[in-house]
């Protein structure tokens, strides 16, 4: 009897021990993940702006943006066996302004992919974040509607990068990036012309590239 009775619970801690060992394993496999970046964006090349007015279109260069614009994101979502990482983020740039452009703030809000090719501690991989921003530029010319001055568009975003693992749950990051903006203006325009209101119906659209220099943590 005491010999059943002392297997029976050898089969019981087994039972407990694997079951254990399972749900740890299940817990590791997928995790909630954090990244939060600060990149600093230079813009390469010149803008390409074509200008819709009244039914026709012309293109033109306008000068670059010749101020690196700082840029904090944030992305939260889920890591799957320490290699994909899947989420929404959200980031904020700032433009400042030179001698032919107005200063500038972009909220945006994008999809975030991360593929690690190492699960040690230290893992390169690479990087994906496309979505939809919307843009604020300082008003210069007081005689245009203040809409004027309100754009939006959608920006496409790879990189290359390598990660440290610090210890506990966080890694720093650092990567190389580049970025294509397509942005306009899509709202008809009332111009004051001395006591007379004209409504002009344009269209702006601008796209320029930048080069970015990433630089970040993440929290598992």
């Amino acid at each position: 009897m005491k010999r059943l009775i002392t297997l029976a619970i050898l089969m019981v801690l087994s039972i407990a021990i694997f079951a254990q060992d399972k749900n740890e394993k299940k817990r590791k496999l997928i995790r909630f993940n954090n990244i939060t970046e600060l990149a600093v964006g230079f813009q390469v090349g010149k803008t390409t702006r074509v200008t819709s007015f009244n039914g026709g279109e012309a293109e033109t260069t306008i000068a670059s943006r010749k101020i690196p614009s700082p840029r904090v994101s944030s992305s939260f979502g889920i890591l799957v066996g320490d290699i994909l990482f899947l989420g929404p983020g959200l980031g904020y740039t700032f433009q400042a302004s030179d001698n032919s452009n107005a200063q500038e703030h972009q909220v945006s809000a994008f999809g975030h992919m991360r593929l690690n090719f190492a699960r040690g501690k230290v893992r390169p991989f690479t990087d994906f974040k496309g979505g939809y921003h919307f843009a604020s530029f300082e008003e210069l010319d007081q005689t245009l509607d203040a809409d004027w001055y309100k754009w939006d568009g959608f920006f496409l975003e790879p990189a290359i990068g390598i990660s440290f693992k610090l210890g506990g749950h966080a890694l720093i990051n650092t990567s190389l990036g580049y970025q294509f903006v397509n942005a306009g203006n899509r709202i008809e325009q009332t111009i004051q012309d001395g006591n007379s209101n004209n409504l002009v119906d344009a269209v702006l659209n601008e796209k320029y590239h930048r080069f970015l220099i990433n630089v970040g943590f993440t929290f598992q």
